[in-house]
């Protein structure tokens, strides 16, 4: 072996090895890259499921407002009917001023249930428009978990790759 062959072979060694020092960076930041986006998936699917109680805990109020509704629906459907019904004055009178009294107190109920219905209109709109953002950072996991699945292959490959430098 002469002299040219060694300073090749000597050139190619620190070249290998420059390169293997280059891959164990890439592969410790690509790493570090990973670690990374797997926080933020686990942070946004907690958000998704977050989002998805508020849903459901909204869906129940509303419902439980319409059954109100539907009852208060019915007691003056009942108390008209109650007003119908041939009586003596002095009853009539004495059980109009007590149905007016109730009849204003559900009233004053019925005012207030809208005035929930309205909010919590509000609150499931707000809840739709956080579900549609947290079904497009779960769009944006999908994209990143891919992107993970590539990184994580690149660097299995570049690990592959050093082993057979060494």
């Amino acid at each position: 072996m002469d002299n040219t062959d060694k300073i090749d072979l000597a050139v190619q060694i620190k070249q290998l090895v420059a390169e293997n020092t280059n891959l164990r960076a890439r592969l410790e930041e690509n790493e570090f890259n990973t670690t990374i986006k797997e926080r933020e998936m686990l942070d946004m699917r907690q958000q998704i499921v977050n989002g998805n109680e508020l849903t459901s805990r909204l869906d129940n109020q509303v419902m439980e407002l319409e059954l109100l509704q539907n009852y208060m629906d019915d007691f003056s459907k009942e108390k008209e009917g109650i007003l119908n019904r041939p009586m003596d004055l002095q009853q009539l009178s004495g059980e109009s001023v007590g149905f007016k009294h109730q009849l204003e107190d559900l009233q004053q109920q019925n005012n207030y249930l809208k005035i929930n219905v309205a909010d919590l209109q509000d609150q499931l709109q707000d809840l739709k428009n956080r579900n549609l953002l947290l079904q497009q950072q779960a769009s944006q996991i999908a994209e990143l978990e891919s992107r993970l699945a590539d990184a994580e292959q690149e660097r299995d490959e570049w690990k592959a790759l050093a082993a057979l430098k060494e």
